[in-house]
């Protein structure tokens, strides 16, 4: 089922690439189901070598999820070809693969709150036995999200040359620019939360959801037009 799943998505996304004039020439819709796809794929990956079927269940929910997102934004209008365009790829790969990174960040905060409400309630069901322990899904919240935000500063820092170099301005005022350093932050104050403690608890792994709600709000929503300049 995972692999038929994974086949249809990889043909979608196929279909969709394919019709772009360059490979930069996406739209939001486009990113959406490429994030997707990087989850579906990895855990199809784990899936094979690990056999942990309920963290590919809640993966596939957010996989799917942000699928049904980009099948929502098909209008949206696409990015325009501008200069630099390999400066460019870089940066929204390490984009993609950051928001990939958080995706993942976000469904084991996910598995961490639904396995910590079946410990306070006492339920010692299928779902408390398939899913991993609290601490394994605290460590993976936090590697995933320190692998997103390493990944997200590497892309802000290739973002803001590109506009240094073809703009002759640092970007640093762009309201795309502005949303993703908001986003990053808040994952940075986690991540040093996370570490002060020595272990997330029931706040911190809801502080870990809302940044990831952040992050939606400024993929799906903050414009992400290039500013004048640029045709």
């Amino acid at each position: 089922m995972l692999f038929t799943a994974f086949v249809a998505m990889t043909t979608l996304l196929f279909l969709r690439l394919s019709r772009l004039p360059s490979v930069i020439d996406y739209s939001k819709s486009d990113l959406a189901l490429l994030v997707s796809w990087l989850m579906l794929t990895v855990t199809l990956v784990v899936d094979a070598r690990f056999r942990i079927g309920v963290v590919v269940f809640f993966a596939n929910v957010v996989s799917f999820g942000l699928a049904l997102f980009a099948g929502g934004l098909q209008a949206d209008a696409r990015e325009h070809w501008l200069p630099a365009v390999n400066l460019l790829i870089v940066h929204i790969a390490l984009a993609t693969l950051g928001e990939a990174a958080f995706a993942f960040a976000f469904a084991f905060a996910l598995m961490h709150l639904v396995q910590e409400r079946h410990l306070r309630q006492h339920r010692f069901d299928r779902w408390f036995l398939q899913l991993p322990s609290l601490a394994t899904l605290d460590t993976w919240a936090l590697f995933a999200s320190a692998v997103g935000c390493a990944l997200m500063l590497l892309a802000m820092a290739t973002g803001s040359f590109w506009g240094d170099l073809v703009l002759h301005r640092w970007l640093l005022l762009w309201p795309k620019f502005i949303a993703t350093a908001v986003c990053w932050a808040m994952y940075a104050i986690y991540l040093g939360l996370r570490i002060v403690r020595r272990a997330a608890d029931r706040r911190l792994m809801f502080y870990q959801v809302a940044c990831f709600v952040a992050l939606l709000f400024n993929l799906f929503l903050v414009s992400g037009r290039t500013p004048a300049g640029v045709a």
